[in-house]
């Protein structure tokens, strides 16, 4: 499996819902929803690496796997 931010092998995570969740060792664990998904493909948008990497690390240790949702993602891709 790949990660979903660098592309590089991670390791899928199934936990059930919906979104897809890695454990990637360059950007660490974190979800991406279902509907962030969806709207990354429908724009051909791709995360900016290292903008979305910062923004796991912030989230990291709150006690919750830092989630990508519909919000968030457009505020995370490479323009």
């Amino acid at each position: 499996m790949t990660c979903l931010i660098c592309d590089e092998p991670a390791d899928e995570v199934d936990a059930g819902g919906d979104y897809q969740e890695r454990a990637c060792p360059k950007c660490g664990h974190y979800r991406v929803t279902g509907t962030a998904l969806v709207l990354m493909r429908k724009h051909s948008w791709c995360f900016d690496v290292e903008l979305t990497r910062e923004w796991i690390e912030q989230h990291q240790g709150s006690g919750t796997i830092p989630t990508i949702d519909s919000n968030q993602a457009p505020r995370l891709i490479d323009v």
